[in-house]
């Protein structure tokens, strides 16, 4: 499975946040980035900068070179994205949420929810008994709700999710299988013999009697 532009913005702003969408456009694509260009592209402080790089390989997700400036003396730090970090992290995110996702659909399964017409909140029928069948912030009364739809939408979600993941895992297969062919065909070679000349060949032969 090929990870998008879109997917990879996803991800990294979960971390970074939305003020770091700059930033990740400008590293995607690109290799050994310098923090100042970063910098100045990006048109951030450079220490807010480096605090957001700092912050993307504490979690194994660029990787850096240094280079000492000959005229001024100091290390210049030059940044890469790793895409199979990212890509890693987007398969734990997303079985993160397949679980979180599974459970959602036995709660509503086996769950009676409440809400009121505002729908400020949603109620277990526990809970509604608590507080007499009243919103707690509007005051409204509350009536069982209809749970079809938000089944639906988990049951769609869960569906792309599992279709997601089985692209992983048959990328990740088929990487896999070539790396293993690769491998076998590099110790089926043998080396080739050298070819003697005439004159080894009667030297040879010379030997044997």
């Amino acid at each position: 499975m090929r990870l998008t532009q879109k997917k990879i913005e996803d991800i990294l702003v979960e971390i970074l946040g939305e003020d770091g969408l700059s930033l990740i456009r400008y590293l995607s694509g690109r290799e050994n980035v310098s923090e100042f260009d970063l910098a100045n592209k990006t048109k951030k402080d450079i220490k807010v900068v480096r605090k957001m790089l700092y912050i993307l390989y504490n979690n194994n997700l660029v990787s850096f070179n240094r280079k000492k400036d000959k005229i001024k003396g100091w290390y210049i730090y030059y940044w890469t994205l790793v895409p199979e970090s990212i890509k890693y992290l987007f398969f734990k995110k997303k079985k993160d949420r397949l679980g979180f996702l599974k459970a959602r659909l036995e709660e509503e399964a086996k769950e009676l929810f409440f809400v009121c017409k505002s729908r400020c909140i949603r109620l277990t029928f526990d809970q509604a008994m608590d507080i007499e069948f009243h919103c707690p912030e509007c005051g409204e009364l509350i009536a069982q709700d209809n749970t079809e739809q938000s089944v639906a939408d988990i049951k769609k979600e869960v569906t792309e999710i599992e279709q997601d993941l089985a692209e992983l895992e048959k990328a990740k297969a088929s990487s896999a299988k070539r790396v293993k062919l690769s491998n076998k065909a590099a110790k089926g070679k043998k080396p080739k013999k050298k070819k003697l000349k005439t004159t080894d060949k009667k030297k040879k032969v010379k030997k044997k009697k």
